[in-house]
């Protein structure tokens, strides 16, 4: 029987009023393999243009026996409707490169290749996707937060700093003595020099324990959210930016 765990990618357009023009399959049988462990594709793909490049930024696991998480950068061309990834790179991480799973990095919009690797404390990476490098290049050494902050959508320029969308997971284990978790979300506005000075309180979307938000964007007067709901199901959000930022305490 199946026991795998598989993503597949869908990009689509929507047009001015958020609703959805068009989508379709990305299609990735340029550079699939036959998966090695059973967490198949690429997960949680964040949609990033850098120097007039389209990519999807996402972990991957299949790629080991043993399930080690790579985030990979997969550059997509789109024409006439039709989405094809033409390159993918499987991102090291910075350093000796020995970590089991790295995920949940945040692509800097007006910083191509730079990832918001961590929250707390930050460390902030660049990637050289023609070198097959990614170094450090920002690494806090204070904790600012009581709780872990997980990487959410892009990190997009705002009121003279960064905005992110963060997700926090909290454990516990089910009635049927399985590991089980509630994910809950935060905005975090940082400063250029990555010194957190507006938070808001944890919530939730639809008030469902697997929720999951990868796409941060601002269009007009609004930021828009796109997040999934209990893994079968994407939506995009509209919000005043006015209401983000009053979201936010000081």
């Amino acid at each position: 029987y199946d026991i795998t765990v598989s993503t597949t990618n869908y990009l689509g357009q929507l047009d001015t009023n958020l609703n959805l023009a068009w989508s379709n399959k990305v299609d990735t049988s340029n550079f699939d393999k036959t998966p090695l462990w059973e967490f198949v594709g690429l997960e949680d793909a964040r949609l990033v243009k850098w120097n007039d490049k389209t990519y999807m930024c996402g972990v991957r696991r299949d790629t080991t026996t043993n399930g080690e998480g790579r985030m990979e950068m997969s550059e997509i061309k789109i024409t006439d409707r039709k989405v094809v990834e033409i390159s993918r790179f499987r991102i090291p991480a910075p350093g000796k490169n020995d970590s089991y799973c790295e995920k949940n990095w945040m692509p800097i919009l007006d910083m191509p290749y730079h990832f918001l690797k961590w929250c707390n404390p930050v460390e902030v990476v660049k990637v050289d996707p023609i070198a097959k490098t990614c170094e450090t290049i920002h690494l806090g050494t204070q904790r600012y937060f009581d709780w872990d902050l997980r990487g959410g959508g892009q990190v997009i320029p705002f009121e003279n700093g960064y905005l992110t969308l963060t997700h926090e997971t909290d454990l516990y284990t089910s009635e049927a003595g399985r590991k089980d978790a509630t994910y809950r979300h935060r905005f975090v506005l940082w400063s250029k020099d990555w010194i957190p000075i507006r938070r808001s309180e944890k919530f939730s979307f639809m008030d469902a324990k697997i929720e999951f938000a990868c796409g941060l964007a601002e269009y007009k007067d609004n930021i828009l959210i796109t997040f999934g709901f209990q893994d079968n199901a994407a939506f995009v959000l509209s919000c005043p930016k006015n209401v983000v930022k009053d979201y936010m305490n000081a």
